[in-house]
């Protein structure tokens, strides 16, 4: 099969089902839709499989191109639509698609109630489309393309239930604060096609062995860098752009699973990954992109601890998890991020999806204070939940301790990494073990707080179920693809940490501080004090939810104004209600008093004044006497005879 064929299948198949669900948007259908749609992402994932595969074996390429048109060509710049899978994008592909399409065939079930699921299903599947376009192409401006559609597409499913204000705000501030992002992003471009004259991947890092190190801020790639890194935050919903995501749950929960935890949110991640060579020689760019990594992650699990919406919760979540990402971007170790990225994608689009299974299972009921021991009417979910719960608190062997850890170690223990990053981290991982455990232990642990007499919970269907169990099995086992070398060396015949192995060459070196390259100890110790630190945090976090549910309301009465402070998100959407969007807000309003009003209406006024009067003026010369123009054609033609003979 032709890499060409291979890749118009792989990308047409989403966009074909987004014109067959889009032409029939009214129709209520929701098995058609959800069939069409589901298949479609179906075929992108077999396609994207079969292209996969062959970057394996003996001989095998590190790539499959394929150049279609060129779209534009100028004296300076030719952008072609092209498109690559090699072994970063690879990695992407599987994971968008194969989540995808469980999460797909999930929503067929969930949204079987919805007045309008073709219109959903074709929003889902036009997103998948441009989520492809995003990671497959083989440039910045392709990547921009789908950028900006998944950028729409967010907006669209966020707000999809549109009657309700609250969501359509949700929708529109996520459109608005990605915007913020995208202009960074932009301007990130710019700087590069400045100093490369291109925009192709490849041909940018074939260009840098001509650059060297930047040691200061103002340096063209810093710059390019912390430029790129703004549009990162918007799209990964880092500090201090991060405030669109939580609200964005407002969306059907499968959209949550999609867009906000396996796919749309990791983009600013593959983006610096992508580029990575790039990054390396702009290390106080990489500085920030860490300490912000670092900060985010601390700050948005501690928010969570005190949420009791079971998708904010998650949210929450996501945006930290997000944060140890970019954490290991900013220490060099692009190949961990994307591990995390990875594992992440399973855990969270597992979580997400249960916790869409509970809210059709409680009948909408989404606050978790009003639920408790649902394990005993919905085992399955609880089953698949605690799975992802499990390997989000990063208990081994499940997937998230393997990756976490390799953050972890890398922070520890990189020569761009910090004690402080390392320590953010645990910090982080502490509180991410309290707040999961608190979500598990008021969901589905202790006593029932529902009336039952009103609220029947129930199993959701085979639709919905079989995504939760096939991401548990993948929650569970996906560690494996990345086991550290410590524990590699201890497993006889393991071939050791095959993800790092399948990056290699397709990454930035990640260097480590002398002291750390052989510090096999220390990185057991640190593993041992990473997963005891999680456990003790999960354990006193049963205690106070299911041993004595008493313990969170004393502890509250002793701290009300930091619970309040906590509860209420650290006040930011205040702040930035307060400091930044009122005074535009009031800026833009005097402007338009002052400028608009006083000047620009004015000037038109007196325009128009000036014309109208110069009109009614020639108008009175021209009255329709024939007298008077023959007077007026007499004295035209004295005033030339005058002019000639003078």
């Amino acid at each position: 099969m032709k890499p060409e064929l291979i890749f118009s299948v792989l990308l047409l198949a989403p966009l074909v089902g987004f014109l067959f669900n889009g032409l029939r948007w009214q129709s209520k259908n929701y098995m058609l839709a959800g069939a069409v749609a589901t298949g479609a992402a179906a075929v992108s994932f077999a396609m994207s499989v079969v292209a996969v595969s062959r970057l394996f074996g003996e001989g095998a390429p590190t790539s499959i191109e394929a150049n279609f048109y060129n779209w534009a060509a100028m004296d300076l710049l030719s952008i072609d639509v092209s498109f690559v899978i090699d072994r970063i994008s690879a990695l992407m592909v599987l994971v968008v698609t194969g989540v995808g399409t469980l999460i797909h065939l999930f929503s067929v079930g969930y949204m079987s109630h919805d007045e309008r699921p073709s219109k959903y299903f074709a929003y889902l599947n036009l997103f998948l489309f441009n989520m492809l376009l995003l990671i497959l192409g083989d440039n910045l401006l392709m990547m921009f393309v789908g950028w900006e559609g998944v950028g729409l597409c967010s907006y669209l499913l966020i707000g999809f239930w549109f009657s309700d204000k609250e969501k359509a705000a949700a929708g529109m501030k996520a459109f608005v604060t990605n915007r913020i992002g995208d202009a960074g992003f932009l301007l990130g471009i710019f700087v590069i096609f400045g100093l490369f004259g291109s925009l192709n991947f490849a041909e940018i890092i074939s260009k840098l062995g001509a650059f060297s190190v930047e040691t200061g801020w103002t340096g063209p790639i810093t710059l390019a860098c912390l430029f790129l890194f703004i549009g990162a935050t918007g799209k990964s919903a880092q500090v201090p752009l991060y405030v669109w995501l939580p609200d964005a749950m407002a969306g059907p929960t499968p959209v949550s699973a999609l867009i906000h935890a396996a796919t749309m949110v990791t983009a600013g991640v593959y983006m610096i990954v992508r580029l990575s060579p790039l990054f390396m020689l702009a290390p106080n760019a990489m500085a920030v992109v860490a300490t912000i990594g670092a900060v985010t992650a601390l700050m948005a699990a501690v928010i969570g601890l005190a949420q009791h919406d079971i998708k904010k919760v998650l949210a929450y979540s996501t945006v930290s998890q997000l944060g140890y990402m970019f954490l290991a971007c900013g220490v060099g170790a692009f190949g961990a991020a994307m591990f995390h990225l990875v594992t992440h994608a399973f855990f969270k689009a597992l979580m997400f999806l249960g916790s869409g299974s509970v809210i059709h299972g409680m009948h909408e009921e989404q606050d978790i204070r009003k639920m408790g021991g649902l394990k005993k009417y919905m085992p399955i979910t609880h089953a698949t939940f605690f799975i992802g719960w499990i390997a989000i608190i990063g208990i081994p062997p499940f997937a998230g301790f393997f990756s976490k850890d390799e953050i972890l170690w890398f922070a520890f223990a990189s020569e761009r990494g910090s004690h402080w990053y390392w320590l953010a981290g645990l910090i982080g991982a502490a509180t991410t073990a309290f707040y999961m455990t608190r979500l598990m232990a008021l969901t589905f642990w202790g006593k029932s707080r529902f009336d039952a007499h009103k609220v029947h919970p129930h199993e959701a269907g085979p639709s919905m179920l079989i995504p939760l169990v096939v991401l548990a099995v993948l929650s569970a086992i996906g560690g494996f693809m990345g086991i550290p070398h410590v524990i590699g060396e201890i497993l006889p015949g393991h071939p050791g940490n095959w993800l790092e192995h399948w990056l290699k060459g397709s990454i930035a070196a990640v260097p480590m501080t002398e002291a750390m390259k052989h510090a096999t100890t220390m990185e057991w110790i640190l593993m041992g004090i990473s997963v005891s630190i999680a456990g003790l945090s999960a354990v006193t976090a049963f205690s106070f939810y299911v041993l004595d549910p008493s313990r969170p309301a004393k502890f509250v009465s002793l701290f009300p104004r930091l619970h309040r402070f906590v509860e209420n998100k650290l006040m930011v959407d205040e702040f930035y209600g307060a400091q930044i969007i009122q005074p535009l807000v009031n800026a833009s309003r005097a402007l338009w008093a002052f400028v608009d009003v006083n000047i620009i209406d004015k000037a038109t006024f007196v325009v128009g004044d000036i014309v109208r009067g110069v009109g009614s003026t020639a108008r009175t010369l021209q009255t329709g006497n024939l007298q008077q123009y023959a007077l007026y054609i007499a004295l035209g033609a004295v005033a030339v005879l005058f002019y000639v003979l003078k």
